[in-house]
């Protein structure tokens, strides 16, 4: 019987020590490592993830190819998290991923320079069936809501997504 304690006693440790690692390591290795448990344990996510991951991206030169295939091509350790605030009743599917070049250099307004080996971030807010998309570039919105930049936002994305796609940048 005490052999059972002692066991059953190093497993909670275990879990417990495992668990209190993972609760204070940065976000990234924190969304990487739930981008793996999550879609096993919460059904929703997977399903929203699975749907978002198969959305077209709708950008001409890249008919037929999904939001998972662009942006998963030239980035490195990728991950997909599902987020769901109920008291406000939105839903989002986040996209990380690590290593990306675009280049940004000629656009006015968006950082105005060559991302090299940068983190890129989407956020998927998803409203009943529409889904608005926001990129970030080493944690840069690239999405100016002011109202004067709603055309250009939607090309930034396109831009962004299209680089992603089609690989390394130059200047």
């Amino acid at each position: 019987m005490k052999q059972i304690l002692k066991v059953l006693l190093a497993i909670v440790i275990i879990c417990g020590v495992g668990y209190g690692i993972y609760m204070i390591v940065p976000e990234y290795p924190h969304n990487f490592i739930k981008s793996f448990v999550q879609p096993v344990v919460d059904v929703e996510a997977k399903l929203r993830i699975e749907q978002v991951k198969n959305l077209d991206v709708n950008i001409k030169g890249l008919e037929g190819v999904t939001y998972q295939q662009a942006l998963e091509k030239n980035t490195g350790m990728s991950c997909w998290v599902y987020e769901k605030d109920e008291a406000a009743g939105t839903e989002m599917v986040v996209y990380r991923g690590n290593g990306a070049s675009v280049n940004m250099k000629d656009v006015k307004d968006y950082g105005e320079k060559l991302y090299t080996s940068a983190s890129v971030k989407f956020e998927f807010h998803i409203d009943g069936t529409k889904v608005e998309v926001i990129p970030f570039l080493d944690g840069t919105e690239m999405n100016i809501k002011d109202g004067k930049h709603v055309e250009q936002n939607k090309e930034v994305l396109k831009m962004i997504v299209t680089q992603l796609s089609s690989g390394i940048q130059e200047e």
